[in-house]
């Protein structure tokens, strides 16, 4: 309904417009109604108003100056002139201040309500363009949140494709999974109860009501490090929860998800109370299984049917979620530093990281299927590592290695042969790089480094940085780790947290303009990295080193 003001000063001309038009079937509601110009003004002020039905000639204020001053005051409102006179200047003065409409008295009934349904249509009109700029605008501005969303919610579902080339595009995206403790969670509305709000105070509006969660939600994780959200509709949020200790993840996590929960039933919902649940999975030592926790809290949910009282449902562990959170608790990380060790030639890192790997393995006193399951694990990402050494591997290993595996007697048998093969292989590695070959490497790398420094302000892609030194994405990657000893994305962070640290110190350059130009879109998302790599926030960095300067 388009709310409407009645401006006429024969008092039965104007009750005759208020009462004998059909105004609700045409889409209006009448709020007010005035004698002359000036009262109308005074009651613009107080009721909102956005169509203007006035007569030309009254007392005090006329039409034509009441509408110049409210298109002045409300430059949006509509505007259908009255007039008993059909003179072309009275016309003129009305196009003037865009008048929808010039009726002339005494207008007949058929008039007025085909000038307010084609009213209605244009302002209908108006009304969807400025949504879908509002909601563009909306989508634009959220940029990186879009993206990261769809990400996200691909990773909860199980999209293993994700992982190829992970580390680029979560740095892309500006997500930041380093941690040991991965956690998905999800809150679940009543869906009914929301809708009776959404009639009542959303118009239905299901997308003012979702941007609005976003809102609750941006402020309540502020201060929870790395966690993540998806509004995947009116009545499901979904978080990915990455934790650096499993104190930090009970202290912040369920609290957090509690205070969210009730924030969005005090702010949002005025009418109703909106019942919810939240479903809790288990947590997991690698962002890889997320999706299996994802899965369990969902199922959690399902829990509520039984036990109806309790808002918070956590994920109950059983004899086959602990077979599965021991197999994988020290899978892939481990093997991932196994394997490069191997592939660089490195026979002492493969044996110190191979030994450690069995004293954990015994500690945790497994069943011998899951260690067994882990070496077959072991050798595969060790062969994806060195393909241009696959000759080298079968003559060192060959296919006795599964059939070992599978027969060892005792977990001590099993880790003396594996180090020894894997050792084997390894220095075999290292006998066949050509000194040459390794100059060359470092050539490389070196104009990597170069390319990097030149362009830190600006998204740096592996594919870029590839392209510059003509190797593929896959080759630069492991020959920048295996020649700095490092990620080449850990190696531009360093690089950006030291530039960082130089423009805080020596420059007046506000927070948001720091992170710009080192390359970060978001200031949010530096100041939470700085604070890791420093320990301190970039504010406190800068008075630090302000201080120490004097």
């Amino acid at each position: 309904m388009y709310r409407l003001m009645v401006v006429e000063d024969e008092d039965m001309i104007r009750k005759g417009i208020v009462n004998s038009i059909p105004w609700q079937s045409l889409g209006f509601i009448v709020v007010a109604e005035s004698p002359n110009g000036k009262d109308a003004l005074e009651q613009l002020k107080k009721n909102s108003v956005e169509v203007l039905l006035t007569d030309i000639k009254m007392p005090i204020m006329g039409g034509t100056e009441l509408s110049k001053k409210a298109r002045e005051l409300y430059p949006d409102i509509e505007i259908i002139i009255l007039s008993g006179f059909a003179d072309f200047e009275y016309a003129r003065q009305a196009i003037g201040f865009r008048a929808f409409d010039y009726l002339l008295k005494p207008t007949n009934k058929k008039k007025l309500l085909d000038a307010f349904t084609a009213l209605k249509e244009n302002m209908d009109q108006k009304r969807e363009l400025k949504e879908e700029i509002f909601y563009s605008n909306l989508y634009i501005s959220a940029g990186y949140e879009t993206m990261r969303n769809e990400f996200l919610q691909s990773l909860l579902e199980g999209d293993t494709s994700l992982f190829n080339g992970f580390d680029e595009k979560t740095t892309s995206l500006e997500l930041d999974f380093t941690g040991h403790y991965f956690t998905a969670a999800t809150i679940k509305l009543d869906r009914n109860s929301i809708f009776k709000e959404l009639e009542s105070s959303w118009a239905t509006d299901k997308r003012l009501l979702t941007f609005s969660y976003r809102n609750i939600l941006k402020e309540e994780l502020s201060n929870v490090d790395n966690a993540y959200y998806i509004v995947k509709d009116y009545d499901t949020i979904d978080f990915v929860f990455c934790f650096s200790s499993p104190e930090k993840q009970n202290a912040q996590m369920i609290p957090c998800l509690e205070s969210i929960s009730e924030n969005i039933q005090n702010c949002l919902f005025k009418h109703v109370t909106v019942p919810y649940t939240i479903g809790i999975g288990l947590s997991y030592p690698s962002i890889h299984h997320i999706a299996k926790s994802y899965s369990q809290a969902k199922r959690s949910i399902q829990n509520n049917f039984y036990f109806g009282d309790k808002k918070v449902q956590v994920y109950q562990d059983n004899n086959d979620s602990k077979y599965e959170q021991n197999f994988i608790r020290f899978y892939p990380e481990e093997m991932e530093h196994v394997a490069v060790s191997i592939s660089n030639g490195n026979y002492f890192d493969t044996k110190k990281y191979l030994t450690s790997i069995f004293r954990v393995l015994m500690e945790q006193n497994l069943l011998p299927e899951i260690v067994k399951n882990y070496c077959i694990a072991l050798k595969l990402m060790v062969q994806s590592k060195i393909t241009n050494s696959y000759e080298v591997m079968e003559k060192i290993i060959g296919e006795e290695y599964n059939d070992f595996v599978k027969e060892a007697l005792n977990v001590k048998e099993l880790e003396t042969y594996i180090v020894s093969v894997m050792v084997s292989l390894a220095k075999e590695i290292d006998e066949t790089i050509d000194p040459l070959e390794i100059k060359e490497q470092h050539k490389v790398i070196d104009k990597a480094k170069a390319y990097i420094a030149a362009h830190l302000s600006e998204k740096i892609t592996l594919k870029m940085i590839s392209e510059y030194v003509y190797l593929s994405e896959t080759y630069f990657s492991f020959l920048f780790k295996k020649i700095m000893g490092i990620t080449y994305i850990d190696y531009i962070q360093n690089l950006r947290m030291q530039e960082a640290k130089r423009l805080l110190v020596n420059t007046n350059y506000k927070v948001y303009k720091v992170a710009e130009l080192i390359g970060y879109s978001d200031y949010k998302y530096f100041s939470v990295q700085f604070k890791k790599y420093v320990a301190l926030t970039p504010k406190e960095y800068r008075n630090q080193g302000r201080l120490e300067v004097k």
